[in-house]
């Protein structure tokens, strides 16, 4: 079993600032595109369209979905600073807070393996919608232990066909899911940066992509390619890779 440590999140970093130096030296990229500011508020209404309501019981395990959302604070805390220094860096953060973020998806990680093991791994009305969320979003973040991450996806299927995760949050964990298994991802979330460009990771039956996107309430490609290169500052080119690049 992949299990992640600090000299992996180390090795990460460097291979995240060469492509950032490379990305620096590429000229092409989307044109035309809307602002990052719109295109975030398009993101955020089509997120609120399909928000979900709490459920109007109270968890029957309060305790763990107190530990879930710890967890999820610890996760958006670590990313928060990252991201605010890298906005008075010139888009790189200081390493020691980069580390920290590999730090928090090990411990995150850690424990919701202990749960998995443990055959404990809530629903919703066992830690509300909102501590299914941070179990989602641990999930998320659990690239570096893929199998960890295939047996979540698995546990939240069920979950997001009951209509207790938003469709965006699955299909976004189906696609990383995918990737990490080599595999061509339904929905375009996840992309790769060569050679400067950023390029979507290969799509399985790509003439029905943008319907897929539409169903789960995502942008359209081109505006998340957008968001994409705005968010990063890395080029974008929408022609996927002919193959997953790890």
């Amino acid at each position: 079993m992949n299990r992640p440590t600090l000299q992996g999140a180390r090795q990460a970093l460097v291979a995240s600032s060469i492509l950032l130096a490379t990305a620096s030296q590429a000229a092409t990229g989307l044109v035309d595109c809307p602002s990052f500011d719109v295109l975030r508020k398009q993101e955020a209404d089509k997120i609120a369209t399909r928000q979900l309501k709490p459920l109007t019981a109270e968890p029957t395990q309060p305790e763990l979905r107190k530990e879930l959302l710890a967890m999820m604070e610890r996760d958006q805390s670590a990313r928060s600073k990252a991201a605010a220094s890298a906005k008075t860096r010139g888009g790189q953060p200081e390493q020691a807070l980069i580390l920290a973020i590999f730090q928090a998806d090990q411990d995150n990680v850690s424990r919701m393996r202990e749960i998995v093991e443990a055959n404990q791994f809530p629903d919703a009305p066992q830690v509300g919608r909102d501590g299914l969320r941070a179990a989602w979003l641990v999930a998320a973040h659990a690239d570096r232990d893929p199998q960890l991450q295939a047996k979540l996806l698995a546990l939240l299927e069920p979950q997001a066909k009951k209509g207790d995760i938003v469709p965006q949050d699955f299909a976004l964990l189906s696609d990383r899911v995918k990737v990490s298994q080599g595999l061509p991802q339904l929905y375009g979330s996840q992309f790769r940066a060569s050679g400067g460009i950023n390029h979507p990771q290969p799509i399985e039956k790509p003439e029905g992509l943008e319907a897929r996107r539409a169903e789960q309430g995502l942008l359209t490609m081109r505006d998340y390619g957008c968001l994409l290169q705005q968010f990063h500052g890395i080029p974008v080119d929408l022609v996927p890779h002919t193959q997953v690049i790890h």
